[in-house]
């Protein structure tokens, strides 16, 4: 299919769903993805997710424990440039399929793993699952239930999307390593780094204690204490739900005078998050605004917000978003053909080239829908490989982004580049990121770059830029519609000075449309897109967070995006522009969910009312002192469940023969499950289903993701590091969440100071020391007055 990656082949081992989704994102932009399937397929491949994670894709049916068919595969990994699986270590030694037996073969192949744990930490024994990693490591006490006590399904697969970012991200980046080096390898990512992926904004250790958040409950309303930010949900007086977000300068002070506080809220001419509450204005932020939402309707509320310039947006089902203005305006709604529903309508490939337009996406294939292509797959084979440049150590070494964005998301993406051996520059105004005020938050975005300050509204200021841009192979930014033109760096400027420039662009709507100069800040997006209704539990309301945002996502998106870019522009030589909103990515990863043919939401799959699961072999069952998870939907951990269980019978009864069967019949295993562990201790249950290994955990009701900061297997392996003297002074922070063989990436240093590196970058560009003294002299750039020591960084919420 056209698209930025149409000459690449992927071999995607389809047996768990964030293979399924990453495979996805890469046919989605033009790779020719095959699915090998197992005959019939996987044990989740009767689900309405297959519509959408295995659009564009072709399906071949092998067994890899039969010798014959493991041979087919062997063959078709001969012609393939990625190779996607998630066998664990050993599964992958006993079939030969393991990275050291694959680089002897096959010594090009790039080789994706998206393991459990990894076999580096603690858990690499323990049975992998969505659900199971979010039991063991804590996740399901993120964010607590409005409606019940005790740990929460997620609802949201944000693992699993997570999983499958990282996992696209790192074998792009290992492409490109191959094009320098000559050789594929081995890239990992684990359903743990997804977890720890997404935890840096909220989880960090300071000396101090200093956090912009309140350590538990993320979703509840205190937590950012006398931070001067409100972002919630509220109901309003229809019975129907909103978002507020009061982020960038006056938006809280709008948003109060909007609600009716505006006479007892001051007005605050510093960034406004830099000064705490005070403790009537706390009381109103926290409290009293609840009542104060009940006195108008949603769409009165939202129409006041949107024209004082709050960040404001409706609470939506899944996929009711397409049915948007701006999602229309934009062509982001596409209907396919489809054989159950007739048409359905689903979000068009998340990242928008200019130069190499992705197609639309064909209906997902029947299983074996091209077992008889199987002999001519097998026969392809890859171009021949043409390295470009010198051998490189690290994945992105030599690779250089100018990053004009504020805030988290794009940041957070370039975060990610600068791991792996990117040198990615920050420029700022001389006011700085309005997001430096919260330091764990900054610091989370933007460790391990380098900064300077630019008034770009100076002419020389300007100049100074566009000679930075010159040398660059990446902009990103996230200015306004039409605030880039107007500064002189916008996509038609910059490409003038450097052809081969990937312009990457990520705005909140997209950079035209009725709501393209709106203001989008997380988790209103996510929001808007339905994550809170997944949350929620079916016919329950919107939960009020859930885990996993639009910020990481499109941070995710953005760095994918990128490697999409720069793979293309290997090929063609050529730069492009890429337009990547947070609606794309957040819609991206609500894709198992759509729109029927009378553009009714049709849930791709759902969480219980009780919050306890997807269905009775996907849950967390109460017990008589605690909760207990099972995952057990396969034909082997099913069996192995049943005769823990004392229901030995249930393997010949027809109605639980195959996962359709027994979706079909879940209402009798659920009440004969939670009929076993009600009479059980959570200790008791654990140990008899894990001796018979039937797939569970014991659902931690504590939080875990702090305490690994502290641990030194996380620390060995580079997702977590520390620093003694960061402008903070001494912290622990989440590093590397991909692992690559050959070429591995490593995360350092802590956020840089403002305007750090000023000098440092101008005498880079060519500037002599006299011309770099008088544009700091005149204000027009502006170098950190101290790179060593604390800064004053008194903003928490504690």
């Amino acid at each position: 299919m056209p698209g930025p990656l149409d000459h690449l082949t992927v071999i995607e081992l389809a047996t768990e769903m964030p293979v399924a989704i990453a495979g996805m994102l890469l046919s989605d932009h033009g790779a020719d993805v095959v699915k090998v399937e197992p005959r019939g397929g996987a044990c989740f491949v009767h689900e309405l997710s297959r519509k959408s994670w295995d659009r564009s894709k072709r399906s071949v049916e092998l067994d890899v424990n039969d010798a014959a068919d493991l041979a087919s595969l062997r063959g078709l990994l001969q012609g393939a440039d990625i190779f996607i699986h998630a066998l664990e270590e050993r599964e992958a030694e006993a079939l030969g399929l393991d990275a050291a037996s694959l680089g002897r073969d096959f010594p090009e192949l790039v080789v994706c793993v998206l393991t459990a744990y990894g076999a580096d930490t603690p858990f690499a024994d323990r049975p992998r699952g969505e659900s199971l990693a979010a039991a063991l490591l804590g996740t399901m006490v993120d964010r607590s239930s409005s409606f019940r006590p005790g740990p929460v399904y997620l609802g949201h697969p944000a693992l699993h999307y997570g999983q499958a970012f990282l996992g696209v991200i790192g074998a792009l980046a290992a492409v490109r390593v191959r094009r320098h080096n000559g050789t594929g390898q081995k890239v990992e990512a684990s359903l743990l780094d997804a977890m720890l992926a997404q935890s840096p904004m909220n989880n960090w250790w300071q000396e101090e204690g200093i956090s912009y958040i309140k350590a538990g409950d993320s979703g509840a309303m205190d937590r950012f204490g006398k931070t001067r930010l409100v972002t919630g949900m509220f109901e309003c007086a229809d019975g129907l739900f909103l978002q507020i977000h009061t982020g960038g300068q006056g938006g809280f002070k709008g948003a109060m005078d909007i609600l009716g506080f505006g006479d007892r809220v001051q007005r605050v001419t510093a960034p406004e998050m830099s000064v705490p509450l005070s403790d009537d204005e706390y009381n109103i932020a926290r409290v009293e605004i609840f009542d104060a939402f009940k006195s108008k309707t949603r769409a009165e509320w939202i129409a006041l917000f949107q024209a004082a310039d709050v960040a404001a947006l409706p609470v939506l089902e899944p996929a009711e978003v397409l049915l948007d203005d701006q999602v229309e305006f934009v062509g982001q709604r596409i209907a396919m053909p489809d054989p159950d529903f007739g048409t359905i309508y689903q979000a068009a490939p998340a990242v928008r080239f200019s130069n190499a337009p992705c197609a639309t996406p064909r209906p997902a294939p029947a299983v074996g829908a091209d077992n008889g292509a199987l002999g001519d797959l097998i026969a392809r084979r890859r171009a021949e490989l043409v390295k470009q440049g010198e051998p490189v150590g690290r994945p992105l070494e030599g690779v250089r982004v100018v990053d004009f964005s504020s805030f988290f998301a794009v940041g957070y993406g370039g975060r990610l580049l600068s791991d792996l051996g990117a040198d990615v520059i920050k420029v700022e105004t001389p006011d700085g990121d309005q997001m430096r005020p919260l330091p764990d938050c900054f610091d989370a975005a933007q460790r391990g770059k380098r900064d300077m300050v630019l008034n770009l509204k100076t002419p020389e200021a300007l100049e100074a830029a566009l000679k930075l841009v010159a040398q660059a192979d990446v902009v990103t930014h996230n200015l306004r519609p039409g605030k880039a033109d107007k500064l002189g760096i916008g996509y038609e400027a910059l490409s003038k000075i450097n052809p081969r420039l990937i312009y990457c662009y990520l705005p909140g709507y997209g950079s035209k449309g009725p709501k393209s100069l709106l203001k989008s800040f997380a988790p209103l997006v996510s929001g808007w897109t339905g994550l809170l209704y997944e949350g929620g539990g079916e016919g329950n309301p919107p939960t009020r967070a859930v885990f996993g945002n639009e910020d990481y996502n499109n941070g995710f998106l953005g760095a994918a995006g990128i490697l999409m870019g720069l793979e293309h522009r290997s090929v063609t030589g050529k730069g492009d522009y890429l337009e990547i909103p947070q609606l794309h990515s957040s819609l991206w990863t609500t894709s198992e969910h759509f729109l029927d043919a009378d553009k009714k939401v049709v849930y791709g799959f759902r969480l219980d009312k009780e919050q306890a699961g997807y269905n009775a072999l996907d849950r967390i069952y109460q017990t008589s002192d605690g909760w207990v998870c099972v995952c057990c939907r396969q034909d082997d951990r099913f069996a192995a469940l049943a005769k823990a269980v004392g229901h030995p019978e249930w393997l010949g009864d027809p109605r639980f023969a195959t996962p359709r069967g027994r979706a079909d019949h879940d209402a009798v295993l659920l009440d004969a499950l939670k009929s076993f562990f009600a009479g059980r201790t959570s200790a008791d249950a654990f140990a008899l289903l894990d001796a018979a290994r039937a797939s569970c955990e014991i659902v931690r009701e504590t939080s875990w993701v702090r305490e690994a900061l502290w641990q030194d297997w996380a620390v060995n392996s580079n997702r977590v590091i520390e620093n003694l003297d960061s402008m903070y002074g001494h912290v622990r922070q989440f590093g590397s969440f991909m692992h690559f063989s050959a070429t591995p990436g490593f995360a350092k240093g802590s956020a840089p100071r403002l305007g750090e590196h000023t000098r440092q970058i101008l005498a880079e560009i060519g500037y002599s020391e006299s011309e770099i003294d008088a544009l700091i002299d005149s204000g027009k750039a502006m170098q950190a007055a101290d790179v060593k020591g604390r800064i004053q960084s008194r903003v928490s919420a504690a």
